[in-house]
């Protein structure tokens, strides 16, 4: 087995990252309110490492007990001083604020959070449609399969973020609707490898060994089959996370997301955009960055599991 390339860990390292990050959101973001969403319009378009100086009541909600789930709900606002005032604290903004004041930074962080739960449960819901009607259509065959095949086929032939889009505004702009929409779109992918991995094992001896023994189509397919072709299915899945985090944030980016002031990586991308119209390129581009790189970097570890999972590209 290949030892891991410098490109691999990096990425391991950067996906792991954004993750311990989302876990822990409101412990470690600078903005512990509710969302983020402490609006100080006097420090708005900020460029990142600017400085600005508050009141000794700035740092009372950061310094109140924090729920690490929904954040500091009341607080004190900020107030804004001068820098010459005695009384005064001051706190850097490491990434900037936006056109509300809002620090960039602590947005992102919560932003990432929202956009891997959509993810995770739109891949989860993907999953769990795509192997059991994958398995059904690979194990019997016949009817039930032409069935399946032809519901894949119709579904695979339909544009997968104009098909979500028809979904969300058909359901609402909400969590659920969200990942049931993406998982929608991208669960015929897993369909039909998990349904070319069944009919592949159900002609091997184990298989027949059991049906011969009795064994009932369920325990055969989902306590014999299903773990001798879970490899394949987590790298499938690895790779639906990537692109269900993009079609989250197409969806965020065109308004049809999460709304204001609930954070996402495509919303915060949609409101720092038009930033670059005022020179603001940085800030424009570091929400478009930090998405390339999650995408990027859940591409690159899911064929890094794929190598290492494949026995003969292994040995290659």
């Amino acid at each position: 087995m290949r030892s891991l390339k410098l490109n691999e860990i990096i990425c391991i390292v950067i996906l792991s990252s954004f993750m311990i990050l989302a876990i822990l959101g409101y412990l470690i973001t600078p903005d512990r309110t509710r969302y983020c969403n402490t609006q100080l319009p006097e420090i708005a378009f900020l460029n990142p490492l600017s400085k600005a100086c508050f009141a000794k009541n700035y740092l009372q909600p950061f310094e109140s007990s924090v729920d690490a789930i929904t954040g500091i709900q009341h607080y004190e606002r900020p107030v804004l001083v001068e820098n010459e005032s005695p009384a005064k604290s001051c706190h850097l903004f490491i990434l900037g604020t936006d056109r509300f004041g809002r620090d960039l930074l602590s947005r992102l962080i919560i932003g990432t959070r929202y956009t891997l739960l959509i993810a995770f449960f739109a891949v989860l819901f993907a999953v769990i449609i795509g192997v059991t009607l994958g398995s059904l259509s690979g194990y019997f065959g016949g009817r039930t399969d032409r069935a399946i095949n032809f519901a894949i086929g119709v579904f695979w032939s339909l544009p997968s973020i104009l098909f979500a889009f028809v979904i969300v505004l058909a359901a609402g702009k909400n969590i659920g609707a969200l990942f049931v929409s993406i998982g929608i779109t991208i669960w015929a992918d897993m369909a039909k490898l998990v349904r070319g991995l069944v009919m592949v094992q159900k002609e091997c001896n184990y298989v027949r060994s059991a049906t011969a023994l009795g064994f009932s189509p369920s325990r055969i397919l989902f306590i014999e089959i299903l773990p001798n072709i879970s490899g394949p299915i987590l790298v499938q899945a690895s790779s639906n996370f990537a692109l269900a985090i993009l079609l989250e944030s197409g969806l965020s980016f065109m308004g049809l997301g999460l709304q204001p002031p609930i954070p996402t990586l495509g919303n915060i991308m949609q409101d720092q955009y038009t930033q670059a119209f005022n020179g603001q390129i940085i800030q424009s581009l570091i929400p478009a960055i930090v998405l390339v790189l999650l995408i990027l970097s859940f591409q690159i570890v899911a064929n890094t599991v794929r190598d290492r999972i494949d026995v003969k590209l292994s040995r290659d």
